[in-house]
């Protein structure tokens, strides 16, 4: 999605369109909403979606996604939470290992259910509670964007200027022009620099200081860069 964001009009033609992603403060991820306001979507006659996170059924990614594909006379058919590990590690840390095991067991149980389901587009519907609360909330977040970079500190003497960090954003929010990251205030909040950084030299503010970092076991480093 981040890379098709670069394209003047990204656009699909296909008999079956997925949309898989994270679930930021209760909502859509901004680059998400973003991409899905520029798509164009040619053909869908079966339109899905998945949301990961590391607590289901709390927030409104659904119904914001379908908000936004009502005005291009689509609408999603199957919607799912899949529950994985929480990396807001501002919030807490990393669950223990044992826990990310029992998770990953279930998500792929899940995941195999899913794409059963999709084979046979199948509609699905899933429970969003306390909708109106998480929109006030991720509202109050999507208006303090260019403050939300501010937090992000960087210890000059572990920091290796390995560039992992401002190729990962997806925003193309970073720079280094002396080695070490610069944040330019066009933050997602996804962490991505945070999680990548080899040398954990990258902190958001006190609170992530001695704390987890966390990629999946399965995918690798240069499948994350853009």
């Amino acid at each position: 999605m981040a890379e098709a964001l670069a394209e003047e009009s990204p656009s699909v033609k296909a008999q079956c369109v997925g949309f898989v992603f994270p679930m930021h403060y209760f909502g859509l991820p901004l680059q998400v909403e973003e991409f899905l306001e520029k798509l164009i979507i040619y053909e869908s006659p079966y339109t899905f979606a998945v949301a990961t996170c590391g607590v289901p059924y709390w927030g409104r990614p659904f119904l914001d996604a379908e908000e936004i594909l009502a005005r291009k006379k689509r609408k999603l058919y199957g919607k799912w939470f899949l529950r994985l590990v929480s990396n807001y590690i501002p919030y807490r840390d990393i669950a223990a290992d044992w826990r990310i095991s029992i998770r990953a067991c279930l998500a792929k149980r899940k995941i195999s259910k899913i794409a059963e389901a999709v084979r046979n587009k199948e509609d699905h519907s899933t429970w969003q509670v306390l909708k109106a609360f998480c929109q006030r909330y991720h509202e109050k977040w999507r208006g303090r964007q260019s403050e939300i970079d501010e937090n992000f500190i960087c210890d000059g003497e572990k920091c290796t200027s390995c560039g992992l960090c401002e190729k990962i954003c997806p925003r193309g929010n970073i720079t280094r022009p002396e080695g070490s990251p610069v944040w330019h205030h066009n933050c997602v909040e996804c962490l991505g620099c945070l999680h990548i950084c080899p040398a954990e030299a990258i902190d958001y503010g006190e609170a992530t200081r001695g704390r987890r970092r966390y990629r999946h076991e399965d995918v690798a480093v240069r499948e994350l860069l853009r």
